[in-house]
């Protein structure tokens, strides 16, 4: 006998994933639709998207239990520190424990490969007008809709979704050459009004510049020589001359956020459930521990379905908010910017840290 259809609205990465472990432990792939309603759009999609991931090690372990290579460029070292206060802390793959803190990928690539991962997989991504019109009613409907990105306009409530902090800042991306070698070392500078995070992508740094929108509109308009004397500026020299800045986008930042998960037989994960700050780059590598538990608690046969999605509510409630309030303070507190370089000298906090940007809370 099949399973109950799961229908997953939103065929990102953490749709996909969700597909993709539902397969793997054991879901009929027939009563898997993956269903997509930007394939009907005439706007730019994702293939288009300029934005650079960093994927935590914990999620570079789960794509590896999929069998999937996105073939990231590897971090082995997170250098932190705040603009006009004392020290610094850089945290070291070895000193916790693996190889590699993490990766780097650009969206449209690790869309492709997980993409095509769902066609080896006998899946097939399909829009909203074009369902198969024999299909079984979905038991299951999971929204996983949602940019990386999303505005913080307070008019913009989407059905339980509602914003929490406007942070009135900007998020300015795009990439950075510099004259000396590009290395292993991702930077992640605290400013007055944001953060600068310098992000070694081989030979030049992808950057994503959090500001004000004052300041968003002085960096954009001002001419390259100038752009580059401005990041030169904030960076403190740790990255040598800056020969050029390139920028390729612009997102207003809140905090949006969904208390209730589950609603009858319907599940909200990734950004279609929550929304965060992207300075410490843990939004997409949440929305992947969403999929994951979903998934398993979606194989508790002999359960109801409301059981098991009562349950998947439950089990995400730590980890979420861990991850909310970790995001908020480093966006949000004066006291975090100044306590960098103190926090160097308690046993064990750059571990721990470590660990959390790693796996989660």
């Amino acid at each position: 006998m099949p399973d109950p259809v799961v229908q997953i609205r939103g065929a990102g990465p953490v749709g996909i994933l969700t597909a993709l472990f539902l397969v793997k432990y054991g879901w009929t792939p027939s009563s898997v639709q993956l269903i997509d309603p930007g394939l009907e759009s005439a706007q730019p999609g994702d293939q288009d998207d300029p934005r650079i991931l960093a994927l935590s090690q914990g999620t570079l372990s789960r794509l590896g239990q999929l069998g999937i290579d996105c073939q990231p460029v590897r971090i082995q070292r997170i250098h932190v520190s705040s603009q006009g206060h004392f020290g610094s802390m850089e945290i070291k793959s070895e000193n916790a424990g693996v190889p590699e803190l993490g990766g780097l990928v650009p969206y449209s690539q690790l869309l492709d490969v997980l993409r095509a991962t769902i066609k080896r997989e006998g899946l097939s991504i399909n829009t909203p007008t074009g369902e198969n019109a024999g299909a079984r009613e979905p038991s299951v409907h999971i929204i996983a809709e949602g940019g990386l990105y999303q505005t913080s306009d307070r008019l913009s409530q989407d059905s339980g979704m509602k914003v929490v902090v406007d942070y009135a800042q900007h998020a300015v991306i795009g990439w950075a050459e510099t004259a000396s070698a590009v290395g292993t070392i991702a930077y992640e500078r605290f400013i007055p009004n944001g953060a600068v995070a310098l992000l070694p992508m081989k030979n030049r740094y992808a950057l994503i510049w959090c500001c004000s929108p004052e300041r968003s509109d002085e960096l954009t308009g001002a001419s390259t020589g100038m752009q580059c004397q401005m990041l030169s500026d904030v960076m403190g020299g740790r990255l040598g001359a800056i020969k050029r800045v390139e920028i390729t986008g612009i997102y207003p930042l809140g905090l949006k956020w969904r208390d209730q998960l589950v609603q009858a037989n319907t599940v909200w994960i990734g950004n279609s459930a929550q929304t965060l700050h992207p300075i410490a780059g843990q939004g997409l590598n949440l929305g992947f521990r969403d999929a994951e538990t979903l998934a398993s608690c979606l194989l508790q046969r002999g359960r109801s379905i409301a059981d098991r999605l009562q349950d998947y509510a439950q089990r995400r409630k730590t980890d979420r908010w861990t991850v909310r309030t970790a995001t908020d303070a480093l966006a949000r507190a004066s006291w975090v910017r100044r306590s960098i370089g103190p926090m160097t000298m308690i046993p064990g906090a750059k571990r721990l840290l470590g660990q959390v940007l790693m796996f989660g809370g």
